[in-house]
């Protein structure tokens, strides 16, 4: 804004302003602007802050009234802090005082895109300031009334209709109309049972909010997307406290918020992460399943990463949680370790430690490096000048410095303490933690506590990336349980952090359904579960059940990563593990398996999430925004455009009542084909995972015979190399159906369903069962379920071209290889 205009310069503005123009100096009572894209209305005296799309359709109102839902609100709070068992659990609450609301404005500048108001009222006095740049309306607010304010908000009319989705992490909830949701990254709750629905006690200790990667920006029905541009505590109460409004409070005297209005979520997730940065393109074989191996772990009297290449377990990575950060667990066994990661590397492995960005205090191991950071000042310090100790288990319970990562010094030699885990010959590393920042410590860039604490985690995955880009720029894997706003730009992979082994509903299996499509959401494409879970707290059992459906989630997760722990601080319970039987064997042998052929899709798909922020895992309202049924799924998903998943995730259930998005879909497994836009039952015996293949859509496999994503120099290991002249397309054609997928290595594949039969122009050999799988310029074709079945391998080349009976098929570009077809046609 270029400085105050009065009232009756504002009137010159013309189609700016409409009535209320004089030469008195009053009050313009309503002002509009905006972008071909939004229309902002503000109506002066009530204030009313109206935000309109393209259509002119409403999309946002202020509320008006007094109090926390005057529209604008400020509040002197002095809240109380509840005491916690753990310094990582949030102990907020917020005090009794009144909220001011500002209820009348005056303009005091304004453009053709924006303008600046004073508003006042009830004992407030607000500075707003709002701008539209294309689809995005920016809103900031800043109080100078009553004196002494801390908190700020803003409230807004909501039909009873609206949905709303997002906010990071979250478990309990998926739409979270009626909840209130904080955004304070914190410690992982913990469950109180399988049948217990969410609650303010469920998880305990504080509900539904708790999660270690809290982004406040969410979605609505309504077309439009919100990012509360604060590092601050803040709170969205989605109809919670009134049926019909929503608010945004923060824990700040001033703050920014961007509204996105496009009808398309998809289209509003993709702006958002343009503005806080598109996720990386990881390596290939982070899309590979993971284990949880110890370096020293036998099984029938021979290491475990030789068993399960003996059980034909297609495996990429294992992990061993050596902590290298805070205690140096290393010390002592660096030339074990090193023979450990060479031999997991010949095997066809990547092997991954555990850091995380603290020091631990009296631990003879750690002493040098407390030392060194304590003489260098490169630790956060409390109010008084002390180190600021916290304390968790992270292997065992110690007290911990963390390392101040707002000093670039810090920075720096965080990034050195790290490259002791490359040095030994890792890939990688689990990097826990970063949510025990207490509210008043201080910072080597001079903020507190309550500022820096959201902002931490997303620091400490930008040291580790900015890393790994230098020592092994594209071929390295971190993952991190704890985020923020922009944490997606940083990161690999993230995991679910400590999950129960069990079907908890807000800490069990189906809170990592919730909290995956939360955080796809929110801009975070690569994501994971601990599969089997890692606490053994509630309610068991942690049985074969557990762990063969968590099994069969992973495999239709973007990171699949099994948990080997059994965590629980006062007993030592055992859960059911992958070589408890031969049946456990062999389901993990099949999804592990499925997992791995899906990586040139992942990868696809990776590179589509780099370039437009599209999440591979996709909730269908983000497809089907104005379908009815789309709106409530909470456990069924997209996995990129062509499958849909609907994993099982409550005890004792051996079909899954699904609502499937408009269209036809068919079953990969038995090819049944079902009526989209409605509720299908689908077979689900333990150890089947409900997914479906869209018709008129395509996904790419690697050969089923390989073994692992990453390089392998022992000859019966079948790696990517092995099979890098094959490539499997699996398609569902309706009648005329046209289906395309373009691969991250610029292969182009296309496939289109005739009206007519052209036979065999080409002469393709026909052959019998499986014998397609071998043979070039061959093809076989019989009923399947409901489908007409053709498979057709064609002949090694940079192109081709077949054409079957009423099938066309076409692969271009990329390198030279054999394309093999499954087509599934249907009735």
């Amino acid at each position: 804004m270029r400085g105050v205009r009065s009232p009756l310069r504002l009137c010159a503005l013309g189609s700016l302003l409409v009535l209320g123009c004089s030469d008195d100096d009053v009050p313009v009572p309503t002002l509009r602007f905006g972008s071909p894209e939004v229309g902002v209305e503000v109506r002066t005296a009530p204030f009313e802050l109206i935000i309109r799309d393209a259509d002119g359709r409403e999309v946002l109102r202020t509320t008006t009234g007094s109090g926390a839902y005057g529209g604008v609100g400020t509040k002197v709070d002095e809240p109380f802090f509840v005491a916690q068992t753990l310094p990582g659990w949030d102990g907020y609450e917020e005090g009794d005082g009144p909220w001011h609301a500002a209820t009348s404005a005056t303009v005091t500048s304004a453009t053709e895109h924006g303008a600046t108001f004073d508003l006042a009222g009830d004992g407030a006095r607000v500075t707003l300031e709002v701008s539209v740049d294309g689809p995005r309306v920016h809103v900031s607010v800043s109080a100078a009334a009553p004196q002494g304010a801390n908190m700020t908000s803003l409230a807004f009319v909501s039909p009873p209709a609206e949905r709303f989705y997002g906010m990071g992490e979250r478990f309990a909830t998926l739409g979270h109309r009626g909840w209130s949701l904080y955004s304070y990254a914190e410690e992982g709750g913990v469950g109180v049972g399988e049948d217990a629905p969410p609650g303010d006690g469920n998880p305990t200790p504080n509900g539904p909010s708790m999660t270690y990667f809290p982004v406040p920006f969410f979605l609505s029905s309504r077309g439009y997307g919100v990012h509360l541009e604060t590092t601050y505590r803040s709170e969205v109460h989605f109809a919670s406290e009134r049926a019909d409004a929503w608010r945004a409070s923060v824990n700040a005297p001033a703050f920014q918020a961007t509204v996105y209005v496009r009808r398309d979520p998809l289209q509003v997730i993709g702006d958002y992460a343009a503005d806080t940065g598109y996720p990386p393109v990881p390596a290939p074989w982070v899309f590979g399943p993971r284990r949880r191996v110890g370096s020293g772990s036998l099984v029938d009297g021979v290491p475990e990463i030789q068993k399960m290449r003996e059980a034909d377990l297609a495996i990429t990575a294992v992990d061993d949680a050596v902590h290298f950060l805070p205690a140096l667990s290393q010390l002592g066994r660096e030339e074990e370790l090193a023979h450990w990661t060479n031999d997991a590397h010949a095997a066809g492995y990547k092997v991954m430690a555990y850091n995380n960005p603290y020091v631990a205090k009296g631990k003879e191991s750690a002493a040098a490096d407390y030392a060194f950071g304590e003489a260098e000042g490169y630790f956060v310090r409390t109010e008084a000048g002390e180190i600021a100790l916290t304390e968790f288990i992270s292997g065992e319970l110690l007290q911990l410095a963390t390392i101040d990562l707002t000093n670039p010094g810090a920075v720096a030699w965080f990034q050195d303490l790290l490259r002791r885990t490359l040095a030994l010959g890792y890939d990688g590393w689990m990097h826990d933690f970063g949510e025990y920042i207490p509210r008043d410590a201080l910072a080597f860039d001079g903020r507190r506590g309550d500022e820096l604490h959201n902002a931490y985690p997303v620091l400490s995955a930008r040291a580790a990336y900015e890393l790994m880009e230098e020592e092994r720029p594209g071929d390295y894997l971190f993952f991190v349980r704890s985020g923020g706003s922009g944490t997606q730009r940083w990161v690999p992979a993230v995991w679910g952090g400590d999950a129960e082994a069990t079907f908890d509903e807000t800490q069990g299996l189906p809170s990592a359904v919730r909290g995956g499509l939360n955080l796809s959401m929110s801009a975070v494409p690569y994501w994971g579960s601990d599969m089997t879970g890692f606490k053994c707290i509630t309610s068991g059992p942690f049985d074969k059940e557990v762990f063969l459906r968590w099994v069969a989630f992973g495999a239709a997760s973007p990171i699949m990563m099994e948990q080997n722990a059994c965590a629980n601080p006062i007993a030592d319970p055992e859960k059911w593990k992958l070589w408890n039987d031969e049946e456990t064997v062999d389901i993990y042998r099949r999804h592990a398996r499925l997992h791995t052929r899906l990586a040139p899709y992942f990868w696809a798909l990776a590179r589509d999430a780099h370039e437009t922020g599209r999440p591979i895992t996709m909730h269908p309202f983000l497809l089907h925004p104005d379908a009815e049924g789309a709106l409530d799924v909470d456990d069924a998903y997209y996995l990129g455009p062509s499958l849909y998943a609907a994993p099982v995730v409550r005890r004792g259930q051996t079909e899954k009542e699904a609502w499937l998005p408009p269209g036809r879909w068919v079953d990969i497994d038995d090819h049944t084909v079902h009526e989209g836009d409605a509720i299908a039952t689908l077979p689900a015996p333990l150890g089947k995972l409900p997914l479906l293949l869209r018709a008129g859509a395509m996904v790419p496999l690697r050969a089923a015979s390989i073994d692992t994503l990453a390089p392998a120099a022992a000859p019966d290991v079948v790696d990517l190399l092995d099979v890098s002249d094959r490539l499997d397309v699996l398609v569902a054609l309706g009648a005329g159906d046209t289906a395309r997928f373009e691969l991250a290595d610029g292969t182009v594949l296309e496939a289109r369903r005739r009206a007519d039969d052209a036979g065999n122009p080409g002469g393709l050999l026909e052959v019998g069962g499986d014998e397609v799988a071998e043979c070039s310029g061959c093809f076989v074709a019989a009923a399947d379920g409901d489908v007409d079945r053709l498979r057709v391998s064609g002949e090694l080349g940079d192109e081709s071209a077949l054409v079957v009976a009423d099938v066309e098929l076409h692969a271009s570009g990329g390198p030279p290889r054999r394309v093999r077809w499954d087509v599934l046609r249907l009735r």
